[in-house]
């Protein structure tokens, strides 16, 4: 794991891929990180109501050797007075871990090893066969519908961009009563897929189970996998989380998970265009002229 990020950090970010017993153990570290400093390890696995065995697998998890190099890792990144201890309220109000002491540098360097570290969760929370199983599921579908709200919807748009390319129907619309009026009317053979790094966003769940009660097969892309929005989908794709399992995504909305997202699209575009090749090459290639020429057109405009 990276040094640049705190244990806590880190542990927020895989919480979502998590088996159930660890995440029940990570829940409770990052409610109370005081638990893990000051405990046995025996005393830790009471407390978090698991085996001790549970608590050596998940201190592998998260990429340290062994449960004493885990507490000096939380020891060290521990406030070391009562007027740094003051100062932690103030993170993660502005965004994410981020408070009023830092600086260009600070938040800078925060915000890098962050995001480099959702992409890296990716291939511990994004499960494979979870994506063969949607990528046959979009192969198979006339249509494919988005539903999203803020910015998990840049995830829902990029899609649109990546599957026109291969020539795969897509719709996504932000409106919120266009994305229920959509999903009250879909046809037969239609495939819904929501995006809610909570997994407890009110419209993409209110859309996709409105879809899954037409018929529609159902995909659900969340950080969270026993969150509402999984009870209404046939396949969980799982991303990394960007927040701290409370139940609510903060109103500042952090772009750390929502990069798990672009990047699980992504894969996802590329496996469904991979199991079709040539025929999505050539859409590709056609796709390439068009936007060649566009480029033409505005360098003409530039030059006059």
């Amino acid at each position: 794991m990276n040094s640049e990020v705190s244990i806590v950090e880190h542990i927020q970010s895989l919480r979502g891929g998590l088996k159930p017993a660890l995440r029940q153990v990570a829940d409770a570290i990052l409610a109370d990180p005081e638990i893990a400093r000051n405990k046995k390890l025996n005393e830790l696995a009471s407390a978090c109501g698991v085996s001790e065995a549970t608590i050596s697998r998940f201190v592998r998890s998260v990429g340290l050797d062994g449960f004493r190099d885990f507490q000096l890792r939380l020891a060290s990144e521990a406030a070391p007075s009562s007027a740094i201890r003051s100062q932690a309220a103030d993170h993660g109000q502005i965004y994410e871990n981020i408070g009023r002491q830092d600086d260009a540098a600070s938040i800078l360097r925060k915000v890098v090893h962050r995001t480099a570290d959702v992409a890296r969760d990716c291939l511990s929370t994004v499960d494979p066969d979870a994506m063969e199983m949607a990528a046959r599921m979009i192969r198979a579908a006339d249509v494919v519908y988005f539903f999203a709200a803020g910015l998990s919807a840049l995830a829902a748009e990029s899609a649109l961009l990546r599957f026109a390319r291969i020539g795969k129907p897509a719709v996504f619309h932000r409106d919120r009563n266009n994305q229920l009026l959509l999903a009250g009317a879909l046809k037969e053979n239609a495939l819904a897929i929501g995006i809610s790094d909570s997994g407890r966003t009110h419209q993409t769940l209110a859309a996709l189970s409105s879809a899954r009660k037409r018929g529609a097969v159902t995909i659900a892309m969340t950080a969270f996998p026993d969150s509402p929005l999984t009870k209404q989908a046939d396949v969980t794709i799982v991303t990394p989380a960007g927040y701290y399992p409370e139940g609510e995504e903060p109103i500042y909305e952090s772009m750390a998970g929502k990069f798990g997202q672009l990047i699980a699209i992504d894969a996802l575009y590329s496996l469904v265009a991979v199991k079709d090749f040539d025929v999505s090459a050539d859409s590709v290639q056609r796709g390439n002229s068009i936007i060649r020429q566009s480029r033409t057109v505005r360098q003409q405009y530039d030059q006059e």
